[in-house]
């Protein structure tokens, strides 16, 4: 199980970093649904007060730190999770469910479907991977091999 959550997880991390990289590359579109929900003006009104280039900047941003912890990510999958280390579950529970969870109450509570769809779809294979393997990590398998490593 441990494999099938290790893929699972390899997923959710590119599929964090496309994210990611479209907020670095493609600001205007990643904050089009945000920005209409919270304001109900449209991108254009933006452009004419020259908020965009301060509003594209700040997305950029975001993407930056969002890569940023998909690159770690990666480093705790294949340091620590995929040879079943406790610490990188809780890694992964944490920073994930910080980052996933504040995303999507963030784009629900504003209105905005797009972004509360893609954090949705996020927070389920994010789900999947860290529930797959609990009992290896949790399991009296787990503890017995804690236990003879001591």
């Amino acid at each position: 199980m441990l494999k099938a959550a290790v893929i699972v997880l390899i997923v959710m991390l590119a599929y964090a970093g496309i994210y990611s990289l479209m907020s670095i590359f493609v600001p205007a579109v990643m904050m089009k649904g945000a920005l209409t929900a919270t304001t109900g003006k449209n991108l254009d009104n933006a452009r004419d007060d020259g908020y965009l280039k301060a509003l594209t900047g700040g997305q950029r941003n975001i993407g930056i730190y969002a890569l940023t912890t998909t690159i770690a990510g990666f480093f705790v999958l294949f340091a620590g999770f995929r040879k079943g280390q406790k610490w990188a579950w809780w890694s992964f529970l944490v920073v994930g469910g910080i980052a996933w969870l504040w995303g999507l109450i963030y784009s629900l509570v504003i209105g905005d479907k797009v972004n509360s769809l893609l954090m949705a779809i996020g927070i389920i294979i994010f789900l999947v991977g860290l529930l797959i393997p609990v009992k290896e990590f949790f399991g009296k398998e787990a503890e017995k091999s804690e236990g003879a490593g001591q």
